[in-house]
């Protein structure tokens, strides 16, 4: 989940300084990407966040099958959503080139 979600902002951020626009952080990545309307549901992303910094500290197998829970009911479903509107509006636009 973590190297997924960080390759994910980091694009994300590739693409935004491809048009002049320098975002160093998940959230604000999320947020510029919200704001293009690429992302339908910030409150899912802030809780992907949220999931990603507390696997770090997860000790427990309850704790853990929650996160996994979250990831296979909402995350999965976003995170898809999410690169075909990448795929669709900078890739086939060609906006890097």
């Amino acid at each position: 989940m973590k190297i997924l979600e960080e390759k994910l902002w980091k694009l994300l951020s590739r693409i935004f300084k491809a048009s002049g626009l320098e975002l160093n952080n998940p959230r604000a990545c999320y947020r510029s990407a919200f704001k293009e309307g690429w992302i339908q549901n910030i409150d899912v992303w802030n809780d992907i966040l949220h999931s990603r910094n507390a696997t770090a500290h997860v000790y427990n197998e309850e704790d853990y099958e929650q996160i996994q829970d979250r990831i296979v009911s909402q995350y999965v479903h976003e995170i898809e959503a999410l690169l075909e509107n990448i795929q669709k509006e900078v890739i086939d636009r060609d906006v890097w080139n």
